[in-house]
Order: structure tokens, then C-alpha cells, then sequence
């Protein structure tokens, strides 16, 4: 039995690959584009969190009673708790502008199946 090759793969036939080729395209550039901005946010986050970590360790190191170090101790995980929620709303946030942008960017190269090519 003989394979066929379907009717938008055959020379002379409807352009495929040049349409599927340009989605494809601008889906990998919004992607990189996506992945570089959140490198940059995690990068910015765990540079934060590294200097509040070595202060803590300071503040604890300067206690000089097993209350003060408690009291301390409550103090940077009160602090790191709320930096993680605003972090996690920040990069909620970005998520939800990269998607946006990314269709907003797509919808002009959308076509309906009647609308010629």
C-alpha cells in the first residue's frame, strides 16, 4: 500500500508550512522573551533574600539571650513569609502581562478558515 500525501503537503497545493512556520516563530520569541523576564525576577528575588538572610544572621549572632534570639528569629521569618507572598503576586502579575502581550501578539496573524490567505 502506498502512502498519499495529503493535499496541503502536495507541491501546487495550499501553503501550509509558511503560516505554521511564522506561529511557531513568534511562539518561540514570546517564549524567550517570557523565560528571560522571569530569569531576571528570580535572579533580582534571590539577590534580596541572600542580603536579608546575611543581616538576619548578624542580628543573630548579636543576641544575647535565648529571648533576643527568638525574637529575632520571629522577626526574619515574619519578614521572609511576606516576601515570599509579594513575590509570588509579583511573578503572578507578570504572568498574566506575558499572556496578555503574547495574545495581543498573536491576534492579528489570526485567520478565520473563510477569510483568504
Amino acid at each position: 500500500m502506498k502512502h498519499q500525501t495529503p493535499k496541503q503537503f502536495q507541491e501546487g497545493g495550499p501553503a501550509f508550512g509558511a503560516p505554521v512556520a511564522e506561529v511557531f516563530g513568534k511562539g518561540a520569541s514570546m517564549f524567550g522573551r517570557s523565560l528571560a523576564t522571569m530569569q531576571k525576577e528570580s535572579l533580582r528575588f534571590f539577590n534580596e533574600r541572600l542580603e536579608d538572610n546575611m543581616k538576619a544572621v548578624e542580628e543573630f549572632g548579636a543576641c544575647k539571650s535565648l529571648p533576643d534570639l527568638l525574637a529575632a528569629q520571629q522577626k526574619w521569618f515574619a519578614s521572609t513569609t511576606r516576601a515570599y507572598a509579594e513575590e509570588w503576586q509579583r511573578c503572578s502579575e507578570l504572568m498574566t502581562d506575558m499572556m496578555r502581550e503574547t495574545s495581543e501578539d498573536a491576534a492579528p496573524t489570526r485567520r478565520r478558515p473563510s477569510e483568504p490567505h
